[in-house]
């Protein structure tokens, strides 16, 4: 399920289909934008209905990755650090 209010947020679902981790169903990512000071401010709530989740402790280490990268791509147009991609 994907829901959109452009130009603001996107929400959707997903589910991790490696290893243990699909055990766990779905979580919820929540993607929202807001202008702040004439900057825009992006915001990311990942959620799962499933108490202490590995799934989300494992995305609680990524975002801040994918979002420094981002951060330095559109400041510099460089990446600060390379990720790496498990193999499914």
């Amino acid at each position: 399920m994907v829901k959109i209010d452009p130009p603001r947020r996107l929400v959707h679902k997903w589910r991790n289909e490696f290893s243990e981790l699909k055990s766990e169903g779905y979580s919820r990512c929540v993607m929202a934008l807001e202008t702040v000071d004439g900057a825009v401010k992006l915001s990311i709530t990942h959620t799962m209905d499933r108490p202490e989740s590995k799934f989300i402790e494992a995305v609680s280490g990524g975002w801040p990755r994918i979002l420094s990268n981002l951060k330095s791509l559109l400041e510099t147009g460089k990446v600060t650090m390379e990720t790496k991609v498990a193999a499914g």
